[in-house]
Parts: structure tokens; sequence; C-alpha cells
């Protein structure tokens, strides 16, 4: 393909240099009939440099004149990312399908699956389930009695989704099961990786908003609210009746207790633990989760610590000596 055809094709701005790819592929791998993508500095630099090249790139604005001046090939995009995998299915490359309903997928006569729903092997759905049009369920993954699923939705491998949650009271000194007799919502243009579980709420709904995207191997627990386009990265832990707020994101690994609400837009850092209400619009992070800026002082102050306590120890050594 030539670059001013893919230009045509994801209906960008046409090069000003014209150039013929083969394939698509990471500056880091990348050879000189590939397409790859420039979307940070460095990256520019070694291109520059001449220690990485392709055949043509994908670029912001800002790296524009740069490669302009270098005489390299290269398309304006604001995604570069998003773009080159387009190009890459344009080229041909298999991405991760489901086709039709699959022989082994288990599906109760009571369930309601839209039209263009896709069910891969293995996958089971049970009674009461609604599927909305175009939504996709991968190998394995089980959707319990009654969960509601919107238009356009991908479930993950081995997935498990609306199943109870980890409820329990204690009778006479021995934990005793609390039956969970809501269901999950899950709305439209949701993504959900694989191994992923969502807990049907205990009374109500658990909730996922629309166009939000959750990775793999995530727990959401019973009653969560997630509002619209919220980011959800692998092995976060969402405990019962948590409310996000919309365009949430937390990091990898972020844990939240029960009951605490993530204001829109906020943004929760990796490992971050989360015992209360974050503002909307801030980055909260650390252990014990707090406003990024006051995590980062405390973090500095802390690696500090062994030289003053040296500065310390010699000044008494000294007083000492003076006494």
């Amino acid at each position: 393909m030539k670059l001013s055809e893919l230009a045509q094709q994801l209906h960008l701005q046409p090069p000003v240099l014209d150039a013929q790819f083969t394939d698509v592929a990471p500056l880091e791998e990348a050879k000189n009939s590939d397409l790859s993508f420039i979307s940070e500095r460095k990256w520019l630099d070694k291109v520059l440099a001449g220690e990485a090249l392709a055949a043509a790139y994908l670029v912001p604005q800002e790296f524009s004149a740069a490669l302009q001046q270098a005489s390299l090939p290269h398309l304006l995009t604001a995604t570069p990312a998003w773009h080159i995998a387009t190009a890459g299915v344009l080229l041909g490359r298999q991405t991760l399908t489901v086709s039709g309903i699959h022989p082994s997928a288990s599906i109760d006569p009571s369930a309601r699956l839209g039209q263009g729903v896709s069910v891969a092997a293995k996958a089971v759905i049970e009674a009461g389930v609604v599927i909305g049009a175009d939504s996709v369920i991968h190998a394995g993954a089980i959707i319990h009695q009654g969960t509601q699923i919107g238009a356009r939705c991908i479930i993950g491998s081995n997935s498990v989704i609306g199943f109870d949650g980890f409820g329990y009271e204690v009778v006479q000194g021995r934990p005793q099961k609390i039956p969970h007799l809501g269901s999950v919502i899950i709305e439209d243009d949701v993504e959900i990786g694989a191994n992923t579980t969502i807990d049907r709420g205990r009374f109500g709904a658990t909730r996922i908003g629309c166009g939000s995207k959750i990775d793999n191997l995530v727990q959401i627990a019973h009653n969560v609210d997630m509002g619209r386009y919220c980011l959800i990265v692998s092995q976060v832990g969402i405990a019962g009746s948590c409310r996000l707020e919309d365009g949430v994101i937390l990091a990898g690994q972020a844990g939240l207790v029960p009951h605490v609400t993530i204001g829109r837009g906020a943004r929760v850092a990796a490992s971050t633990g989360v015992a209360g209400n974050v503002p909307a619009g801030i980055t909260w992070s650390g252990w014990y989760g707090q406003a990024h800026r006051d995590n980062m002082t405390q973090l500095a102050a802390l690696r500090g610590l062994p030289a003053f306590i040296k500065k310390v120890n010699d000044f008494i050594k000294k007083w000492e000596a003076k006494a």
C-alpha cells in the first residue's frame, strides 16, 4: 500500500512525500518496508539519528516539521497508535474475531440475543439474559441469569458476569452467605477483558456505563455504579457499592474500599489504595491514597531521610566532642 492510499482510506491529509510499505510494526522492530508510528519525543530523536528507520510514519502535528526537514514520509494524525492498528487491518493483519454462534456454546432458550450477536466456543448464557445487537461473547465467558448487555459490547474469554458478590453475615459465630438478588447492567459499547469478574447487585444492579473499557483480570463487586467512558486497567479491585463518575481512570492494581466515590475525570495511579472519596479531575496516588502532589512530596522527603539522619548524627557527635 502507498502512504497516499492509506491517507485516503483513513481520511487524513495527503502526504507531502509518498512511500510504499508492506506491513506495520513498532519502531523498535520496524524494517525499511514497514509503516510505523511516533508518539513520543524519544522515538522521534531515534528516527532523526537514524537509529530506527521505517518506510513511513504516522505522527502528531508537533513532529511533522522535523520529519519534513529530514525528508521522511509521514502522515499527520492526532491518534497515531489507533491509526496504525487500522492500517494493519487494511493490510490484512488478522484480528481476534468471533462470527456467529458456536455449536458448543450453551444458550438458555429464554435468553434474548440481538441481531448480529456472536458467541464463541464453550460460552454460557443463562436464563433471562438480554444481549444487544452486534455484541461479541468470547470463548468460555459465563453470563449469569438476568444480566443485561447493551449493543456492540465485547466480553472477553473466561470472564464471569453476574455471579454472586462476596457478602456474608456472621450468625452465631459463623459467616452465612447473603443471597444476591440483583443483576448486572452493561450499557452500549463496553469492552470487558479476559478473566474479569463483575458481581451481581445484592438487591439492585451493578452498572457499567456506556463506552467504558475494562482490562483483563479486574474484579468489580456488587452494586458498583460505573459511569460513562471509564478506563479500568488490569488487576484493579473495586469493592461493593463504589461509585465512579464519568471518565474515571484506574491504573493497574489500584484498590478501592467499599462505598467510595471517584469524581468525574479523576485518575488513580497504579497500586494506589483508595480509602476515601476522590475529588473530580484530580490525580490520586500512594499506598494510602492522597493527592498525587502531596504523595510525591512525602516520597521525596522519605528519600532524603537517610542523608538527614546522617547529618543529625554527625552534629550529635560534634556536640558531644565539645561537651
